[in-house]
């Protein structure tokens, strides 16, 4: 995992430092919750439920069904446009879950609108252009934000969804990397710094 923000708990360096393999279901949890390398944290957290039999229903009183419950609330409870950045981990999550959702204990309105959610695709058009220019021209704060916003739409397209491109008089549905980089990164003349950051995100696979 990456460097994090020097403000944050001694917990969460510890975790973003432990090899992600060895993660529990609890500390995936922690993560997600604390907002900390989530697009990272959602496969990892599918690779692990998906190799355990979910066990979320109160009748289990286990220190593993009580981490899967931790676990898969703070997944339910993720704000829309992280789905929309990881499609395919999404689908994946509902089939993992399937009936048994309807034993997690939380509002039912959460569970339901979580499992009738559609991904939506991401949009680059001239504002996002006119936003990425002034992020690259604010502190190294603001650099990085813009980093993240290219970064988002390669994960996007990795993890399943599409980019819908409207700039320069062309509407263009993104859906491969090829046509990302060809008419987003090649059109930005993103850095060295960039492309880097761009080459390490890669689609993680079971």
């Amino acid at each position: 995992m990456t460097s994090i923000d020097s403000n944050v708990s001694g917990r969460a360096k510890k975790l973003v430092n432990k090899d992600i393999e060895k993660l529990k279901l609890n500390e995936i949890a922690y993560l997600i919750r604390e907002s900390i390398e989530t697009g990272v944290c959602i496969p990892i957290a599918n690779k692990k439920l998906k190799e355990q039999d979910i066990e979320i229903s109160m009748l289990h009183r286990n220190l593993n069904s009580e981490n899967q419950r931790e676990l898969v609330r703070e997944l339910i409870l993720l704000e829309d446009c992280y789905w929309d950045r990881n499609a395919k981990a999404f689908k994946e999550l509902k089939d993992i879950l399937g009936t048994q959702i309807n034993y997690l204990h939380i509002p039912s309105h959460l569970k339901e609108r979580f499992m009738n959610y559609q991904t939506k695709n991401l949009v680059w058009d001239e504002k996002s252009i006119e936003h990425f220019h002034l992020y690259m021209n604010d502190s190294r704060m603001g650099v990085f934000t813009g980093y993240e916003m290219i970064i988002t739409l390669k994960r996007a397209i990795l993890n399943g969804n599409s980019v819908l491109y409207k700039c320069n008089g062309k509407n263009v549905t993104i859906q491969t990397i090829e046509e990302f980089e060809k008419l987003i990164v090649d059109n930005l003349n993103c850095n060295d710094e960039l492309k880097n950051l761009l080459e390490k995100e890669i689609e993680i696979k079971d």
